[in-house]
């Protein structure tokens, strides 16, 4: 019989065109059964590629993995506009004359955006204003000014430039393609119509690929029908009771479903994610912070982490993860994140934080 999903951590998901981010999570969660699932950035229906979709108890980290940088495979085409600022928008506007920028101009223009710019974000985005969604509002027609934001473009690389045949229908469409890293909130769409203004000719996005979020990429990514597709193997299998004895669970404290599923959909666990330092507690210590309790701890646990002192740099604030060495196996388990509230002298005081076991 099957089971729910009930590990916590993160799927790497390869998105593809045409399913809105909320569509492909939500259908993900309702194969694996999970009970809860995020996401670590919104991608456009249009969009493709890397999604990190955190499972059950990890969506406690979405808010720390919604800011890391994003990198992005971006195709454009100069000479014309939408009222989206990608492909699948309206055009309202064309470069009537002939296009005449030479390859290096447009290079120039492309890192031109390189460091820390002002962007306006585009009218079809997810942005509220007076709590109410920019998208919602243009679908009606209706432009209302946006402020400018901050955001940093940290790199653009191999810049691919396509001339189309001069006498074929889109003579002008000059094609464009680049990646570029940037930090969150970076909207590719805005930054390709800048593109386009500067070069005074207008610019559309007519692809667009995300490859990496912090240090997950989109080749560890898996899709949504290649999870489909193993998860009904796996479901004949235990149908057809084929080799079971091989694989399905015998005993009360071992989810063997969990674990042919993470096998199936590439899984990160949280221990993993996280880039804290770990610490051992005693399982009475462990049965403290458990229940909500202060402990007390003293540097020299610290010490034994393999790290210098100094080098850990110990100070209110900073969070560790926590293990405990499991009484009947030996085997040291990991347990959640403990906090430290304070030092004093050669103590430090820990209490349990948002994710604990």
């Amino acid at each position: 019989m099957e089971k729910n999903f009930t590990k916590d951590g993160l799927i790497l998901l390869n998105k593809s065109k045409g399913i809105s981010s909320f569509g492909a999570i939500n259908h993900l969660k309702r194969v694996i059964k999970a009970k809860k699932v995020g996401h670590a950035g919104t991608l456009d229906p249009m969009a493709e590629g890397l999604m990190i979709v955190m499972i059950n108890d990890a969506t406690k980290f979405s808010d720390s993995l919604m800011k890391k940088d994003k990198e992005y495979y971006v195709e454009m085409e100069l000479g014309y506009k939408t009222d989206t600022y990608d492909s699948e928008g309206t055009v309202v506007e064309k470069y009537t004359s002939e296009i005449n920028i030479s390859d290096s101009e447009i290079i120039q223009a492309v890192n031109s955006f390189k460091g820390k710019v002002k962007q306006i974000p585009p009218m079809y985005s997810a942005i509220k204003i007076d709590g109410k969604k920019l998208y919602d509002l243009a679908r009606k027609g209706i432009e209302v000014e946006r402020a400018e934001r901050n955001v940093e473009i940290s790199e653009i690389r191999e810049i691919n430039i396509v001339h189309p045949e001069k006498n074929s229908e889109n003579a002008q469409n000059i094609k464009i393609s680049f990646y570029a890293k940037v930090s969150s909130g970076t909207y590719i769409r805005s930054l390709v119509y800048d593109i386009g203004e500067k070069l005074g000719v207008f610019a559309t996005m007519t692809r667009l690929v995300r490859t990496k979020i912090d240090k997950y990429v989109i080749e560890d990514a898996i899709s949504l029908e290649k999870v489909e597709d193993e998860i009904e193997k796996l479901k004949e299998l235990v149908r057809g009771k084929k080799e079971i004895d091989s694989f399905w669970a015998t005993k009360d404290d071992v989810d063997i479903w969990a674990e042919k599923i993470s096998e199936i959909a590439s899984f990160v666990k949280i221990e993993d994610v996280l880039d804290y330092f770990g610490i051992n507690v005693s399982n009475e210590k462990y049965g403290k912070l458990k229940n909500g309790m202060t402990v007390i701890d003293t540097f020299k646990k610290f010490e034994n982490i393999g790290k210098e002192i100094s080098e850990v740099n110990v100070r209110e604030n900073q969070k560790f993860k926590v293990y405990v060495r499991n009484r009947s196996t030996n085997i040291r388990e990991f347990k959640g994140i403990v906090k430290i509230v304070n030092i004093r002298g050669d103590k430090i005081y820990l209490k349990r934080d948002k994710y604990f076991l």
